[in-house]
């Protein structure tokens, strides 16, 4: 699945250049507005260049409820820690592509192994809905609840440390934006808008994603096995999701410039989940829930931008007096970035001219 995501990063670019013609005096028309130009400001004609800097984590929290465990043992939260990611944003008109990695270990992973972490993401849409779809990849886990069932790890300080556990997600997510005329995301969590006024909405959505978690050999420390039963030699575990979410939005601004903005979406979904328990497989159907919550803070200006947020996702894949299982992320992302005056291109004005362009 991760082929086929990142062969359509690259092939629409070059589909867009194919449909281009050798008539150079290409007529092509914009959307009229559809929002109240006092609220927020688009940026038509720019191409907006970002660098940004993240610092994520990724928790996997484990706890089996199938036997009693007064001491806590059976209780694990293995926990990836990059250092900071580098990458870069491209943005123009209703497009935007990011890429980011990190291979380094963090200054202070003193007996926590290293991460390796691979981001990339493509949002499409406008001031009405955001589609965002991105591949997160981490390897490399530790268990924070090492003291409870390791007694040396007061003297050595060493966690259990799993470095060929890889944590995959490929997700699409779709949020539809009731109040568009006066309010725009993309003027908090983006760059091709700007707010001017403060806003609200609320928000209706859906997502579907594809994660993934497998380690070489059984990830649960040898310690606990015995009180996870059947589940004891579980080396790896995928499902495929499909949720449906509402939400709230909101932003504040403060001289046309100063932001601050924030917003969260909750709701089912139904997972199909399947276990690799070493010597077989399980598979099971639930319907749970999952969700996002999001706050920035920053300056938008005509041309330059400044943008400070936090973002947190999660998935629980609960199974009922079997397994507690909760997976969840958290971005710290800061991004500065500048917008270049660009003439918009003659094959991107064809494609303007498309219906593919006007649904969009």
């Amino acid at each position: 699945m991760f082929r086929g995501f990142v062969i359509i990063l690259f092939l629409f670019p070059i589909f867009l250049i194919s449909q281009s013609s050798e008539d150079f005096d290409v007529k092509y028309s914009r959307k009229p507005k559809n929002w109240d130009t006092l609220k927020y400001h688009k940026f038509e004609t720019v191409l907006i260049v970002g660098l940004y800097q993240q610092y994520r984590t990724f928790n996997v929290d484990f706890n089996q409820l199938i036997n009693t465990d007064k001491r806590g043992i059976s209780q694990h939260n293995f926990i990836a820690e990059s250092n900071l990611v580098a990458g870069v944003v491209l943005n123009y008109d209703k497009f935007q592509f990011a890429f980011g990695t990190s291979n380094q270990p963090p200054s202070n992973n003193s007996g926590k192994g290293y991460t390796n972490m691979f981001n990339l993401g493509l949002n499409v849409g406008d001031n009405r809905w955001v589609s965002e779809n991105y591949f997160r990849r981490f390897k490399g886990f530790y268990d924070n609840n090492t003291s409870s069932f390791d007694s040396t790890f007061k003297n050595t300080g060493k966690y259990y440390v799993l470095p060929d556990l890889v944590s995959s997600l490929f997700m699409t997510r779709f949020m539809y934006f009731k109040n568009y005329k006066n309010y725009c995301f993309k003027s908090g969590f983006g760059c091709n808008y700007r707010q001017l006024k403060s806003a609200a909405t609320f928000i209706f959505g859906g997502s579907l994603s594809y994660y993934n978690l497998s380690n070489d050999s059984a990830m649960i420390p040898i310690q606990a096995r015995s009180l996870y039963n059947d589940y004891s030699n579980m080396k790896g575990f995928t499902s495929i999701n499909i949720a449906c979410n509402v939400g709230a939005a909101a932003t504040l601004v403060i001289y046309k410039a100063w932001f601050i903005s924030g917003y969260f979406t909750v709701g089912p979904e139904q997972q199909w989940r399947t276990y690799d328990l070493t010597q077989s497989q399980r598979s099971l159907s639930y319907i749970s829930w999952s969700g996002t919550g999001r706050a920035s803070m920053g300056l938008n200006l005509k041309k330059f931008y400044l943008l400070y947020s936090i973002m947190e996702d999660y998935n629980v894949y609960n199974s009922k007096n079997i397994l507690s299982f909760t997976a969840n992320s958290v971005t710290n992302n800061f991004s500065i970035g500048y917008r270049f005056h660009w003439k918009t291109p003659k094959f991107y004005q064809k494609f303007m001219n498309t219906k593919l362009y006007q649904y969009l």
